[in-house]
């Protein structure tokens, strides 16, 4: 197994970097704070899945400051001969992956999480020995010298114990030898509990044979009082089919009492009622003779009502024609007075719009300029230029004044004017005036050409005026022009209401000719108003007889039927009076059975039997709850006894479990952990003693003692001689600890491993020994050892390993 190349982004100080390993020792160098035990941890994150927080406590302080994420990925060559990458991020979301690469890409296989991730990783490495892979780099693979040297110097041989168990991983024996002691306090617990409970369920079966025996004597009681029950009903039913006789004896003669007293009430109610239609059969007969008398006064009526109701009708269609003659006048009168004054309006529109024509028409006449004033615009554009050429030539002038001026007075200073400097031509000579004449003349030009200026001004004013004159002449022959046009459009208006005119009167000669043509209709109404009047009275004269009519016309046609009713009350009447004397012989035959006093005594003995046998029921009852009670008892203590039996055969149980916990702690798990230590420090010591020797270049033995002490034998004056512990020197200790971490390392079978500054506490000719002991494991020299691994890295400023080594990466 190789490791190939690890790849760092945002990891610590190294920002992006990359580096390559070959086969055999690879030497970090550097100095101080560069990042070299920053490879080592990033290897062990991202290949064996070390937790960061276990190399610099705050996750954060594993990236580079002011990064979020960062990422490690380590490529490595198994045993396989494949070539793979594990990488992993740092930060929010941290993925660890693993790839195969397949045709020069790598493709990431699919683990269902890390737990499968670090299982394939542990059997491409070989490592696969139940140990998580973060705790295999952080005890024996990849530990830092001072956390590897830390258990050798602890001074309580149980803690340095513990600790080195942890390492070879034989601690899980002594962890459970630990661990069963709590299970044996709770076997113990567990049978001191099932003693009470059966002790106390013991106590309550006690008294089961006495409940068993009141049980047995409830039944008996329960027998008799069930055999005296029937008895009494026996008695109750014979009572009771006597008494149901005498009931019903008694409720046959109420029933008759009350048919016969049923019967006289109808009886006297029918003889009220004959009496009542007879009265009815009377008014009937009396309302037939006035109906014949007032029949023909009925006729009589009734044909001058369907005259008067033709005559109304008439009335209304004269009513109509009256409402229309009067909508047609009023229309006709509307529409002549509208005609009017449509006409009136139509003339007095048309002669306003005449003098409307005639006034615009004389104001366009007079809206023409006068030759001057044209004249006088044409020539404002001319004078505005010549008035803004003679303002520019009066600048030119003022600007050339200006800087004769300015020559003046320099001059006068002794400078010249042009290069602002001493003059020497005038030097020690009284200066000449050579500029005031040309500054009058100056003034000259400028006076006459302000004159010529002002007379312009005066000029462009007043072809400004007769411009502005023109510009109103025109606007104001616009406005006349849309007046004119807006003139025209109402006289076509004008002309349209002349036209519709005509159609009105057409209107209202219609309207006039329709009203004549309702009047003519309306005058063969004329006698209708006598006619109505006349049958008014004759409807009036036989009112009465028609009132008299209706009002006794329902009772007369009811005769028949009040005769009809009057027969069948007589005959139900006389068929009441024969039942009721049926009844009374009836009731005169019941009294002779029925003996009221016998009754009252049968029913005051069933009244008895009840009272006695509700007693005897609710006996019975309470006897069987007593019995039910009994039962549950003596179930509930039949159920203990089983309990007890099953809690006796727990204890059984548990008395066997707790004799084979004591034998697997006593004769297994305390001593497993002792001969697995005793095996494993026997092949380590002899290992790690050869590498010893190798360093040290002393005949001294190394030994890894029964609690994990290094121990050194050598021959002193014929005698065995041990030291340990303090008895050592600090570069003893640093040999002794780098031959057995080397030895322990072949022991678990680790083909890579990583060390942190080996030789810190050596002397000189120490490093330089360990450094040939690393070559001759690496080339598998046997008196040192076999070659065991693939790969060393390093951490070393010593500069024996650089000519011993298989590549020096200096990192600066």
């Amino acid at each position: 197994m190789q490791i190939l190349s690890i790849s760092l982004k945002n990891i610590k100080s190294h920002r992006d970097r990359e580096l390559h390993f070959v086969g055999g020792i690879n030497v970090l160098s550097g100095v101080n704070g560069v990042g070299k035990s920053t490879i080592f941890e990033a290897i062990g994150y991202a290949l064996f899945g070390v937790d960061a927080r276990d190399f610099v406590g705050n996750i954060e302080r594993f990236l580079t400051i002011g990064a979020k994420k960062g990422e490690v990925a380590v490529t490595f060559a198994p045993a396989d001969g494949e070539t793979y990458r594990a990488s992993r991020t740092v930060g929010a979301g941290s993925k660890w992956l693993l790839a195969r690469e397949i045709g020069g890409t790598f493709e990431v296989e699919d683990h269902a999480g890390a737990l499968e991730t670090e299982a394939r990783i542990k059997e491409l490495l070989g490592l696969d020995s139940g140990r998580p892979l973060a705790d295999q780099f952080k005890l024996v693979i990849g530990p830092f010298q001072n956390e590897f040297l830390g258990p050798f110097v602890l001074k309580q041989p149980a803690k340095r114990q513990e600790a080195f168990d942890e390492i070879l991983g034989i601690d899980a024996w002594r962890k459970t030898y630990k661990g069963t002691s709590t299970l044996l306090t709770a076997v113990k617990t567990k049978i001191d509990l099932l003693t009470v409970e059966i002790e106390g369920k013991e106590e309550q079966v006690v008294a089961l044979p006495e409940r068993q025996q009141e049980l047995t004597g409830l039944v008996i009681e329960v027998e008799a009082q069930q055999k005296l029950l029937a008895d009494k009903e026996k008695s109750f039913g014979a009572t009771e089919a006597q008494l149901a006789k005498l009931d019903g004896q008694e409720k046959t003669s109420q029933t008759v009492k009350a048919d016969i007293q049923v019967l006289e009430n109808r009886i006297r109610d029918g003889e009220g009622k004959i009496a009542d239609n007879k009265k009815r059969v009377k008014e009937s007969e009396q309302a037939l003779e006035t109906l014949e008398k007032s029949r023909a006064g009925k006729e009589a009526f009734e044909e001058a009502e369907a005259q008067l109701k033709a005559l109304r009708e008439q009335e209304k269609e004269r009513r109509a024609l009256e409402r229309e003659i009067i909508v047609l006048d009023k229309e006709s009168a509307r529409l002549a007075q509208a005609v009017e004054h449509e006409r009136r309006e139509v003339e007095k529109i048309a002669k306003e719009q005449a003098a409307e024509e005639h006034r615009l028409t004389a104001d366009q006449k007079r809206l023409v300029a006068g030759e001057s004033v044209t004249l006088a615009a044409a020539r404002l554009p001319v004078l505005r230029e010549e008035a803004e050429r003679l303002r520019l030539a009066q600048g030119l002038l003022e600007g050339r004044r200006a800087g004769l001026q300015e020559g003046k007075e320099k001059l006068a200073k002794g400078v010249c004017p042009f290069f602002k400097e001493e003059c020497q031509n005038i030097a020690g000579k009284a200066s000449r005036d050579v500029f005031s004449a040309r500054m009058d003349d100056l003034d000259k030009d400028s006076l006459d050409l302000q004159q010529r200026l002002a007379g312009l001004v005066l000029e462009i004013g007043t072809a400004e005026k007769a411009q502005q004159e023109l510009e109103t002449l025109t606007v104001r022959g616009q406005e006349l022009a849309k007046q004119l046009s807006a003139l025209a459009k109402r006289r076509d208006d004008n002309s349209k209401r002349q036209t519709a005119l005509v159609g009105a009167k057409e209107q209202q000669g219609e309207a006039e000719k329709k009203g004549s043509v309702r009047k003519e209709k309306l005058k063969k109404y004329a006698d209708l108003d006598g006619g109505i009047a006349k049958v008014e009275k004759v409807r009036t004269a036989h009112q009465a007889a028609r009132d008299a009519f209706f009002a006794n016309q329902k009772d007369a046609l009811d005769l028949q039927n009040r005769r009809d009713s009057l027969a069948r009350m007589v005959a139900l009447l006389e068929d009441l009076r024969k039942t009721l004397a049926a009844k009374l012989q009836e009731l005169v035959a019941l009294a002779r059975d029925y003996d009221p006093q016998r009754h009252a005594e049968v029913r005051l003995v069933k009244e008895q039997l009840v009272g006695e046998l509700a007693t005897s029921r609710q006996k019975i009852a309470d006897l069987g709850r007593d019995r039910l009670r009994l039962e549950g008892e003596i179930k509930k203590m039949q159920q203990l006894k089983e309990e007890i039996k099953d809690r006796l055969a727990a204890r059984k149980g548990f008395s066997h479990k707790e004799e084979l916990v004591k034998f697997l702690r006593n004769q297994i798990f305390n001593n497993v952990s002792a001969q697995l230590s005793q095996r494993f420090r026997e092949e380590i010591s002899l290992r790690a003693d050869r590498i010893y020797r190798n360093i040290a270049e002393t005949d001294e033995e190394l030994y890894w003692g029964d609690k994990y002490q290094i121990v050194l034998r050598d021959m002193e004056n014929g005698e065995l001689r041990e030291r340990s512990d303090d008895q050592l020197s600090g570069g003893q200790t640093m040999s002794a600890v780098v031959a057995l971490r080397l030895a322990l390392l072949q022991t678990i079978g680790a083909r890579v491993a990583f060390f942190d500054e080996p030789t810190s506490n050596l002397d000189a000719a120490r490093r330089a020994n360990l450094a040939h002991a690393f070559r001759a494991i690496d080339v598998g020299r046997e008196e040192v050892t076999e070659h065991w691994y693939d790969q060393l890295f390093l951490i070393s400023h010593d500069v024996a390993f650089t000519e011993v080594t298989d590549q020096v990466i200096s990192l600066e």
